[in-house]
């Protein structure tokens, strides 16, 4: 049953830890922004591993998060990693953090880096915001220098392709993923849910208050 698996995974341990983390995240970067010293430098780690980019789908084999060694760096090379984006960001310095969401209800943090400053304020705003639905093309999932822990790196962003229009989730529920929610956060008026038991549940699990800007 897809509702009742999925309702199972929205209070999965490794699920709440990386919303949790991502919006701390978020919250931290935001601060530092009205931080009236605040200056942007843009430091990064260079991949341990080379990624390759493939032009086409074709031929490409697809490949689930839970078929990922989650405990070592690892191209997949031939692979094509299919997810929804269910956490945006609000900078892409020094680069665009993201949650996604596979077919399986998982879900991992993603980094994209190698952005510029001319492409990042759009790709935030227009094409890399919640509901959408992209293939990663040769996935690269990277084991944190600091934190140690996984994520999906992605270093040539030509290995991203946008699913079809068709394909995204419009107004996207915050909580529960689903399609169509009408509701609002009162507060932000920008996180979309089902019910208030969907908000409720926001708040309470994934700390929806990190993010909510007034």
């Amino acid at each position: 049953d897809p509702i009742n698996n999925r309702k199972q995974h929205l209070t999965d341990s490794h699920r709440i830890e990386v919303i949790k983390n991502h919006r701390q995240w978020e919250k931290t970067t935001l601060d530092e922004k009205h931080n009236p010293f605040y200056k942007t430098i843009s430091t990064t780690v260079k991949p341990r591993v080379k990624q390759q980019s493939d032009k086409l789908l074709i031929g490409l084999k697809p490949i689930t998060l839970r078929e990922m060694n989650s405990r070592k760096d690892h191209v997949y090379t031939g692979c094509v990693l299919s997810v929804t984006i269910i956490e945006e960001t609000l900078s892409w310095i020094p680069s665009i953090h993201l949650v996604v969401e596979d077919e399986n209800f998982d879900c991992e943090r993603m980094l994209i880096y190698g952005i510029s400053k001319e492409e990042g304020e759009y790709l935030i705003s227009k094409l890399y915001t919640v509901g959408k639905k992209i293939h990663i093309i040769n996935p690269y999932l990277r084991i944190g220098a600091n934190d140690m822990k996984p994520s999906i790196r992605v270093d040539d962003i030509s290995s991203i392709v946008m699913q079809s229009k068709s394909e995204w989730i419009l107004n996207m529920c915050r909580y529960c993923c689903e399609a169509d929610a009408s509701k609002f956060c009162g507060k932000c008026k920008q996180a979309n849910y089902c019910s208030k038991e969907c908000q409720t549940m926001d708040w309470k699990l994934y700390n929806h208050k990190l993010i909510c800007k007034s």
